[in-house]
């Protein structure tokens, strides 16, 4: 079985293939003259090109008498390959080829290098022939055979780098590594009429499965256990949503705090990435219930929920409070329901119960009063009278909608219409409520501020 070896930092890892990829492809490449893309050209006649040539030569010699250098050119079309395979292998083939040109000859060592810019082989010629770079260059030894044949030369790096990045492969340049007089390499070029002898490339390679990012977990108070359940990942990286990370397959991580932390994966295997976030809920959820006690129409909440951060009431009659333990007048009696929701880090949940409210003498006796609030809507200064036969003192307080005090007023009340003068200047606008206590009556009175 081949195996395939990947490193990451100084680790090592191997693996068969059959374990990561599907089944090896194999690519041969032979073109001829009619898809091949080489050319030759040398020093001595440097602005004429000579794409049709015979011959794949690289050579220093004398041209008509005067010494120059040949070098020449070579690209394989690999779109066939898609760019996320990987290459297993990849050799090139290069047969000797008689052309009435001589045979090898000196010390021919040579150089296939990665060209590094565009070249079309109508065109190319020595004095505008494209870079090429020595990284990753074949060293070809010397012939031990003046017609000797280069097979199995092993390209796999440079032509990985072009499936890879397709935009990029602008194939090989052929030259001698020393560029010394009278020293050459006569190889066939994809004019050959002889099929068998034109350059050939074999290229072994496996498609890359594409790698998605998965995992599970099991949360135990404040700690979590993350298992990765990713196919064919060979490394991990964990950000817990709370300042820490990890590259452990299956790390625990105990968190300080309850609350909901968006933990990410991002995993890697030899062809790419990808990367999968949740959110974890580190924290148990709110169990909400109350109580309450009823002093006529006035009734005392008190809370009794379980792990609560925060509170807020619907008494049922138009009326709200984010107290945790509310009290609240209802101004008829009835049957309402109440509701309390509770919130934590980790969600919402509500409680409701029904509240009966039986009016007693006392509160009987509180319809004699007639509340008159005027303007209302207001801006600045509100106006109160009450229809008393005798003089009484009434205290008279200014609430949010959510129940939060804001003002009081202890105001002595004179028999009649007489109207008492509230300053509510400065707050903002919205709904606000005004409870008056007076002779042990609780009126509660819904005020808008402009």
């Amino acid at each position: 079985m081949k195996k395939l070896l990947f490193a990451i930092g100084s680790i090592l890892f191997v693996f068969g293939i059959s374990d990561v990829f599907s089944q090896v492809h194999t690519l041969v490449l032979q073109p001829g003259p009619d898809s091949g893309i080489d050319c030759y050209f040398n020093s001595v006649i440097p602005d004429i090109p000579d794409p049709t040539t015979i011959t794949f030569s690289a050579n220093a010699w004398t041209f008509g008498g005067l010494p120059g250098v040949g070098r020449s050119l070579l690209k394989f079309d690999l779109t066939q390959i898609p760019a996320t395979a990987v290459v297993l292998s990849a050799k090139l083939n290069l047969y000797y080829f008689d052309n009435g040109n001589g045979t090898h000859y000196g010390n021919n060592e040579s150089l296939l290098q990665k060209v590094t810019a565009a070249w079309n082989k109508m065109t190319a010629t020595w004095n505008n022939q494209p870079t090429a770079t020595s990284l990753g260059q074949v060293y070809l030894p010397s012939a031990t055979d003046p017609t000797q044949n280069y097979t199995n030369i092993d390209v796999t790096t440079l032509v990985s780098e072009m499936v890879r990045n397709p935009a990029t492969n602008f194939g090989f340049l052929f030259r001698l590594v020393t560029e010394e007089l009278l020293t050459k390499t006569i190889l066939a070029s994809c004019e050959n009429p002889n099929t068998a002898g034109r350059p050939k490339l074999i290229i072994e390679y496996v498609f890359c499965p594409t790698i998605a990012a998965d995992f599970n977990y099991q949360i135990e108070d404040q700690k979590v256990t993350f298992t990765d359940q990713t196919s064919g990942a060979i490394s991990w990286m964990w950000d817990f949503g709370d300042g820490y990370f990890s590259n452990l397959k299956n790390p625990a991580h105990l968190y300080e705090n309850q609350g909901i932390y968006t933990v990410c994966l991002v995993v890697n295997d030899s062809c790419g990435s990808d990367t999968l976030c949740q959110n974890v809920h580190v924290c148990e959820m709110p169990q909400p219930h109350f109580y309450y006690t009823a002093n006529t129409q006035m009734v005392s909440f008190r809370d009794s929920s379980t792990l609560p951060q925060l509170w807020f009431w619907d008494f049922g009659d138009g009326f709200y409070s984010d107290l945790k333990d509310p009290e609240h007048y209802f101004n008829e009696p009835g049957t309402y329901y109440v509701c309390e929701r509770v919130t934590n880090a980790c969600n919402v949940q509500t409680f409701c119960d029904s509240v009966t409210i039986i009016a007693n003498a006392i509160d009987n006796h509180s319809k004699i009063y007639k509340v008159n609030i005027y303007p209302n809507p207001v801006h600045d200064v509100v106006f109160m009278s009450l229809g008393l036969s005798t003089a009484s003192t009434a205290s008279i307080e200014l609430f949010t909608a959510q129940n939060s005090s804001l003002r009081k007023w202890e105001k002595k009340i004179s028999p009649g219409n007489d109207p008492i003068s509230l300053d509510v200047a400065g707050l903002s606008k919205g709904l606000y409520f005004l409870q008056t206590k007076i002779d042990g009556i609780v009126l509660l009175n819904k005020l808008i501020i402009l």
